[in-house]
């Protein structure tokens, strides 16, 4: 999975950010990091020792303006983006009667909206450039139904039919979009939520009885992200060990 020159821009940090930023960079790809607040120094330090260039942006991916501006620093400093990875995310936990307008309102524009911004801002200049690749990260909650996500499913199938739509109407210039939709994946949080005994037996029930690393999720992106997957796009990969095909969060 060669990516030795390509430009990246992933958006969000956390553990599948940071997996994702370092999995392209050990392929070869220069990368910029873009989150609002959270400092990326660690994920930068960690990218710069193994031979790549890496900066941090902080942009809110909810407003066209920042995301511009964005875009344009990381031009700037990468000179050029070859690779956008639609990363961040936003979960605000409820059930749907319980859910207010304003936190639907925040996950959806998180989760959908600056899926559409970053897109549209970075295609413009791979349009110019003669093409490029994106990835869009949805969610297994983007296929299947799980209560309590509040807006976070709904969304989500939105950034997957999203990217077929990015996929269709810019095959023509040369760019190819494509999604990965991660099941459950280990953390902090998780690992806290798994010393639940009901929690182990749901986990269980997913064939292959475990949750994902994120770094599972990472090698996928850096196989979209590479020529190896170069006849596809408009397609989304669900990474989830078989959930999708049980029953697994209920008793």
């Amino acid at each position: 999975m060669e990516l030795t020159g390509v430009k990246a821009i992933v958006t969000g940090g956390g553990v599948v950010g940071g997996a994702i930023a370092l999995g392209l960079a050990g392929q070869g790809a220069d990368v910029a990091i873009v989150t609002l607040r959270s400092s990326q120094a660690e994920t930068v330090a960690a990218i710069e020792r193994i031979g790549r260039r890496a900066v941090h942006v902080h942009a809110d991916i909810t407003d066209r303006d920042s995301v511009d501006r964005m875009v344009g620093e990381v031009v700037e400093g990468l000179g050029g983006v070859d690779l956008l990875v639609n990363n961040a995310g936003l979960v605000l936990r409820a059930p749907l009667h319980e859910v207010t307008v304003e936190d639907w309102d925040r996950v959806t524009a998180v989760n959908l909206r600056g899926t559409f911004l970053c897109g549209v801002a970075v295609a413009k200049h791979m349009m110019a450039a003669g093409g490029g690749n994106i990835v869009n990260i949805a969610g297994a909650t983007a296929h299947k139904c799980f209560p309590g996500g509040g807006a976070f499913g709904p969304a989500k199938a939105g950034v997957v039919n999203l990217t077929g739509q990015m996929a269709m109407e810019w095959a023509r210039y040369g760019i190819r979009v494509n999604g990965v939709s991660p099941g459950p994946i280990m953390n902090q949080e998780t690992a806290e939520i798994l010393q639940d005994a009901e929690m182990q037996e749901r986990v269980s029930k997913i064939p292959l009885g475990r949750v994902a690393d994120a770094e599972e999720i990472a090698s996928v992106v850096c196989f979209l992200a590479s020529s190896d997957s170069s006849y596809i796009t408009g397609h989304v990969i669900v990474v989830d060990g078989g959930g999708l095909h049980t029953s697994y969060l209920y008793p």
